[in-house]
């Protein structure tokens, strides 16, 4: 189940079509039927999460919180044998900032936000960025889930 819940309230946003996209990442990722939560919020609460769970006292874009720990990404996915264990996590992300960085850069909303929706899935996947190494490994995956992404929107 893809569960997507709007906590803010500056920015309107479609939720049927923000569901209909997570759903299509997930079938891009090979998730398809897997639970997610998407919950947009507000800066000030993105930021006292990235402060409570990363010890930065700023607002930022997404956080993800993953329902499996993992030493390697996806390692926990032959270890899914039932439907509770299907489970990836949740994400958060902050709309006045993601709104705030859309404008700067020239980009809309809708353009942007599979980019993030497929972040953060890497992110509940296991993936990280941390390292050069690991930062490239995750640009991979993400390029390739959003290249099936762009691909089936097309059509």
């Amino acid at each position: 189940m893809v569960l997507v819940a709007n906590q803010q309230r500056a920015v309107w946003l479609p939720m049927r079509c923000i569901r209909r996209q997570i759903v299509a990442l997930l079938d891009c990722s090979g998730y398809a039927g897997w639970d997610v939560g998407v919950h947009f919020v507000d800066n000030h609460r993105i930021q006292q999460l990235n402060h409570q769970y990363r010890l930065k006292d700023k607002p930022t874009d997404i956080l993800s919180f993953p329902f499996h720990h993992t030493k390697t990404p996806e390692d926990f996915r032959g270890h899914a044998t039932t439907d509770d264990d299907k489970n990836l996590g949740d994400m958060f992300l902050a709309t006045p900032y993601i709104v705030h960085h859309c404008r700067s850069n020239n980009e809309s909303l809708p353009a942007h936000l599979p980019v993030l929706f497929t972040h953060g899935l890497c992110h509940l996947m296991g993936y990280d960025h941390e390292l050069d190494d690991d930062f490239l490994v995750m640009a991979s995956r993400e390029k390739e889930i959003l290249q099936k992404y762009k691909t089936k929107n097309r059509n």
